[in-house]
């Protein structure tokens, strides 16, 4: 998906941060006309636009783009300043499009991903004939990203890479699990597709292996299989069925609904963990009410999110508090890793709090198995070349 936003806040690290986090292609316009060339097709896109932009020119623009493609604006401007200058007439304009979001001028990450993800999911239109065909006629696949461990050496070795799945849709060509997979949900089609993503990891692993690339996979477990009964019978079942071992498995699970110790679900995380896969807990961002989180949980790794990786650089404070989440795991028997690390700066970083592994564009992003196998290392090797 296309997220086009003006010349003016090219600039914006949180703009870039919201296109990679969200796998968006990324266009900028300087003038109308540019911004009309780029509302031409039928693409679905997002545009961001400023105060700036909130002109008789770029409304109309949009109007004549309404009937070819669904979009979604969000606007980086303070809604009532508009409304009381000579814009008010068009803030009405743009407040008659179903697909729009204010997130005012001094907008962070979390408020333009937010707004971001509600646009996508106002043109979101599968239907579960299209996912169940998606399936069987091969259109969803994997891609793999990438996680990097420091060894005793303290050279940083490829050991895991992350399965995630993409659909390529045959008219918007490939898209993202964002994109699907809430219908996914609503359709009770979860299970269907995590096992399909179980049993191509475990496919690949061997094809790997049998070209000399030992990778252990990390897959994306939604908690709504929690509840599933006996999901760690059926997954064991799977692996060994591929000739494989469970601790060759890390199932990531996000945080949420993981505060209450006593719920039923946590019986399946103790279950996979009993038969040996390994749970990691996914987009841990350090929040107070998590800290309790991971010292009565079953998990054998926590995943720092990206944010609150460039909160503690530029904060003495978090920066004290993440170094003591990382010392309780490790004394708790748990592995750290570090996601979205983009750039020298945060890899340089992490030395700083021990962190043990690394995920993120610096290493590599997602991509197809053959170029995993070309670039494997079991060597020492550079930041820029672990993959």
């Amino acid at each position: 998906m296309l997220l086009i936003a003006s010349e003016t806040i090219r600039a914006n690290r949180t703009l870039n941060d919201v296109v990679r986090e969200m796998s968006f292609t990324l266009s900028f316009f300087a003038s109308p006309a540019t911004f009309g060339e780029l509302m031409l097709g039928r693409s679905r896109r997002i545009v961001l636009l400023t105060e700036n932009e909130v002109t008789s020119e770029f409304v109309r623009t949009l109007r004549a783009a309404k009937d070819r493609a669904p979009f979604g604006v969000i606007v980086a401007a303070d809604r009532a300043s508009l409304r009381s200058s000579r814009q008010a007439e068009l803030v009405d304009k743009l407040a008659s499009y179903d697909n729009i979001e204010w997130i005012g001028s001094n907008f962070d990450f979390d408020r333009l991903s937010a707004s971001a993800r509600r646009c996508r999911r106002r043109m979101l239109r599968v239907s579960r004939q299209e996912l169940e065909s998606a399936l069987e006629n091969g259109q969803i696949v994997l891609r793999y990203q990438p996680k990097v461990e420091r060894s005793a050496g303290h050279e940083w070795l490829t050991r895991e890479a992350e399965a995630l799945i993409r659909w390529h849709h045959r008219e918007h060509g490939l898209i993202g699990p964002l994109e699907f997979l809430p219908e996914a949900e609503a359709f009770g089609l979860m299970p269907k597709l995590s096992e399909f993503v179980l049993h191509e990891a475990a496919k690949q692993q061997v094809k790997w292996r049998n070209q000399g690339v030992v990778l252990n996979s990390c897959i994306n477990l939604a908690s709504s299989q929690l509840g599933i009964p006996d999901l760690a019978g059926t997954y064991r079942d799977i692996v060994k069925e591929a000739g494989l071992e469970c601790a060759n498995f890390t199932f990531e699970v996000i945080e949420q609904d993981l505060a209450d110790t006593s719920a039923p679900h946590l019986a399946t995380i103790k279950s996979l963990r009993n038969h040996g896969f390994r749970i990691c807990l996914d987009d841990f961002r350090v929040a107070a009410s998590s800290l309790g989180t991971f010292e009565h949980l079953p998990f054998d790794e926590i995943k720092i999110h990206a944010t609150a990786l460039k909160r503690a650089q530029n904060n003495r404070t978090a920066l004290a508090v993440l170094a003591a989440v990382t010392g309780l795991a490790h004394n708790l028997g748990m592995s750290v890793c570090a996601e979205g690390v983009e750039d020298e700066k945060t890899f340089e970083f992490l030395k700083t709090i021990q962190c043990d592994k690394m995920q993120g564009f610096l290493i590599s992003e997602a991509v197809i198995p053959s170029i995993i196998r070309r670039v494997y290392s079991s060597k020492e090797a550079a930041p820029n070349s672990a993959a």
